[in-house]
């Protein structure tokens, strides 16, 4: 990855995360499945390229997220092993196994519904064969622009700082969401991603 941009106020991060929230709500609903449909053709192909069985970490989308769902069918259906993340205390993710009907409950610490199951921690999504992250916008260094609560941020540390090499970390995203090289607002605590995957494909980023 080229030189890092440098760090920013956090006022400043606000302000440009309302602006990609505003523009992901204006996206029309048929565009996004239109985009999510060619996201999740563009994973399977390379996921089913992997050494099988595979062990997916992915997201469970909210809102206007781009959704995984109808994906992690498809992965379920081949074969695949997933899991989905979960809030802790201490703004901390744990790592629960995910299936097509699995029972959900209210999270403790956040305002969702989450599924039931035995929480792993960090070494959980680090035994995955990929880690599929939301992201508000990714810029073209890999910097990316989560919701503002740290979760992922700490997670990825926390991969990153264990002795055997993590799992590669692709950020999903819609097309507009991929920004030009610099322009996401990053701090020193922000976690960069490997690499992106929108509707146009999969790139990765030099580091």
């Amino acid at each position: 990855m080229n030189e890092d941009p440098q760090p920013v106020a956090p006022q400043v991060k606000d302000e440009v995360r309302r602006v990609w929230r505003r523009r992901r709500r204006e996206l029309p609903a048929p565009e996004r499945s239109r985009q999510m449909g060619a996201v999740a053709e563009e994973l399977r192909a390379w996921i089913a390229e992997r050494p099988q069985p595979v062990t997916v970490a992915a997201y469970l989308s909210y809102g206007a997220e781009p959704s995984l769902e109808p994906l992690l069918e498809s992965l379920h259906d081949d074969g695949a092993r997933l899991i989905v993340p979960v809030c802790l205390p201490e703004r901390q993710l744990g790592w629960v196994q995910w299936f097509p009907g699995v029972a959900v409950a209210r999270s403790a610490v956040a305002p969702i519904d989450e599924p039931v199951g035995h929480r792993g921690g960090v070494e959980a999504a680090a035994a995955a064969d990929v880690v599929l992250v939301p992201a508000q916008a990714v810029d073209q260094r890999g910097a990316r622009l989560g919701q503002g609560g740290g979760y992922y941020d700490r997670f990825i540390a926390a991969l990153r700082g264990r002795p055997e090499a993590p799992p590669p970390l692709l950020a999903v995203v819609y097309e507009h969401e991929l920004a030009t090289a610099g322009t996401v607002p990053t701090g020193p605590q922000d976690q960069p991603v490997d690499g992106v995957v929108t509707s146009r494909g999969i790139g990765w980023f030099a580091r």
